[in-house]
């Protein structure tokens, strides 16, 4: 009995689990939103027994891809290292009906179709805003967008002492797919 029980306990523990991660943006270089409250840049943790630890998130490029592509937004994709200096964090679940390794494949694939290099990075509303300007998108739009683009709707989160511009904008579903729309 004790073999069976110690494998349902493995099957359990083999299960993703996701929580968005968030650091204070820009921290580096100053807090972009000073001195009103801080904004936040959100990461996409996956974790799992088999996999290990998968962190997604959008980032505008430098100039790893040319002058032509400085400031675009872009995947960025990192495993088996979280990210550090994180102020947040949010659980999340997969919708109703769906399992938990299909929800972090559909997260993953949506992630490496995503089509890098199109939609510029923008500044929040008066750069120290709350909100983003209609049509333009950041890294917290990045993930809205794919977390809409899987589940249907971008989840509520709430974090009083953080500004979270972009997370009302999120990028469109067809950014996700894998299309060209250039």
């Amino acid at each position: 009995m004790s073999t069976n029980s110690s494998a349902v306990a493995q099957a359990q523990h083999s299960e993703p689990s996701f929580a968005l991660y968030g650091r204070v943006a820009a921290n580096g270089a100053g807090n972009v939103s000073w001195p009103d409250p801080p904004d936040l840049h959100f990461s996409l943790v996956i974790t799992d027994a088999y996999s290990g630890i998968t962190v997604i998130d959008g980032q505008p490029t430098l100039m790893e891809t040319g002058f032509r592509n400085l400031g675009l937004i872009k995947t960025n994709s990192y495993t088996n290292s979280l990210p550090d200096k994180v102020v947040v964090r949010i659980p999340l679940m997969p919708p109703e009906g769906m399992s938990r390794q299909e929800f972090a494949r559909k997260l993953i694939e949506r992630s490496r179709n995503f089509s890098s290099y199109v939609a510029p990075y923008s500044l929040p509303q008066n750069v120290r805003g709350s909100r983003m300007r209609p049509g333009q998108y950041n890294s917290s739009s990045y993930l809205a967008g794919l977390l809409k683009s899987v589940i249907g709707h971008v989840p509520l989160i709430s974090t009083p002492q953080y500004q979270t511009p972009g997370w009302e904008s999120p990028m469109p579903e067809h950014f996700f797919k894998g299309e060209a729309i250039r």
